[in-house]
């Protein structure tokens, strides 16, 4: 019985992480109709990202605290309902200021999502369970995002953007009811509820394990996430593939993560090891990213070849996202959704800067990707690099 109600309440939490990914990436699917919705130009789209940026960077350590420190029930439902609310705001939108604010409170909302799936799996599976449960989780919000896109792109023939959210909205006032009748955390378990933020944060700051699982995430599964939401672009640009083709490249890229990701944390468990699963996949990752950039396949008959280039880079790199599995294992119950949420604000930011950085090394001698795309790989060496002083965390 035990076991079917984890199970449950592991369902309700990715299905507030679906909800999430799916509210976090349709705006590039509304992009052109928002923009001549509210009058708007790029920056004005910017700036709404950037206060969604904004919003779920800032909150991710304090909802990981929350997490640790209250009860689930009301947290995760808190998170729901304030994302909710963001997206019901989203579709009343009818200027930037109003956009903008919605976009944050998305952010807000959204920062819970992640955390939560991590630390309740955490509370009521094994060690062994945690990145099979945690990666299925990152397979269906890539999965369904992926089909919600698709089918919001036909709708948007018949219906507004504005309906969308707020069918959107419908759907997370229905999962916040069941979420707040649901979730809780496992009978027994005991919180530290004297912790403050400020001593959970020093704890997790001072273990040098943690910090050095939160740079070398941020450095492999940060790079991912920059390389398949935005560099495969202009990569397959260059070459001359069609942008519907590029697009759904890039969809084959997600679909590598989230078929790897669970596939990766079960190997693991065989190999009795977290760091050489790491090990063996950053490395062979690494060189088929840059096969990815470097491979001049516009010569080619198929796109057939780079295809599978993009699923492997997908697949294999996903293998970083055990550094999530190796933090739980190391944090206390007490710490876990602060250590969690010091990872995924790290993976987050450098994300963020992966989308800008690499311009700095163009020239006017020099504009052509391979000339600047250096840097990703780059940074992911030095996430294998660090990986040789991190300690295996796997319990048998």
């Amino acid at each position: 019985m035990q076991k079917i109600v984890g199970f449950i309440i592991w369902l309700i939490v990715t299905l507030f992480v679906i909800y999430q990914f799916t509210l976090t990436t349709t705006a590039a699917v509304f992009a052109t109709s928002i923009k001549d919705s509210l009058h708007v130009n790029d920056i004005g789209v910017s700036i709404t990202a950037g206060a969604f940026i904004l919003g779920y960077a800032c909150m991710q350590i304090p909802a990981g605290y929350l997490l640790d420190k209250f009860n689930a029930r009301f947290v995760v439902s808190a998170g729901i309902l304030i994302l909710t609310l963001g997206s019901l705001l989203t579709s009343y939108s009818t200027n930037l200021t109003l956009y903008a604010l919605s976009n944050l409170i998305e952010g807000i909302g959204a920062s819970f999502s992640f955390i939560a799936a991590a630390v309740l799996t955490a509370q009521w599976f094994s060690t062994k369970t945690f990145p099979i449960l945690f990666g299925l989780t990152q397979t269906l919000s890539c999965l369904f995002a992926g089909i919600l896109h698709y089918y919001f792109t036909l709708e948007l023939d018949t219906h507004s953007w504005n309906d969308i959210y707020q069918t959107l909205a419908l759907f997370g006032i229905i999962l916040f009811g069941v979420a707040l009748l649901i979730v809780k955390t496992p009978a027994g378990f005991q919180r530290e509820n004297t912790v403050s933020i400020k001593s959970s944060l020093i704890s997790v700051l001072s273990n040098k394990q943690i910090l050095l699982c939160c740079f070398a995430g941020a450095t492999s599964f940060g790079i991912l996430l920059a390389y398949a939401s935005l560099w495969y672009m202009p990569i397959e640009s260059y070459y001359s593939v069609k942008n519907l083709q590029a697009v759904m490249i890039s969809g084959i890229i997600f679909a590598g993560i989230g078929i790897g990701t669970p596939i990766l944390g079960f190997l693991s468990n065989r190999a009795h090891s977290r760091v050489k699963i790491v090990h063996i996949t950053l490395t062979l990752g690494i060189m088929v990213l840059l096969l990815g950039i470097y491979y001049p396949h516009n010569t080619t008959v198929t796109l057939l070849p780079i295809q599978i280039i993009s699923f492997l880079i997908g697949f294999l790199l996903s293998g970083s996202m055990l550094f999530y599995t190796m933090v739980s294992e190391i944090a206390t119950d007490a710490n876990r959704g602060v250590a969690i949420g010091t990872l995924n604000t790290a993976v987050f930011l450098v994300n963020t800067l992966m989308l800008f950085i690499p311009y700095l090394f163009i020239t006017e001698t020099a504009k052509e990707f391979f000339t600047y795309l250096w840097i990703l790989p780059f940074i992911l060496l030095t996430s294998l690099l660090t990986l040789h002083f991190i300690r295996d965390t796997y319990r048998g």
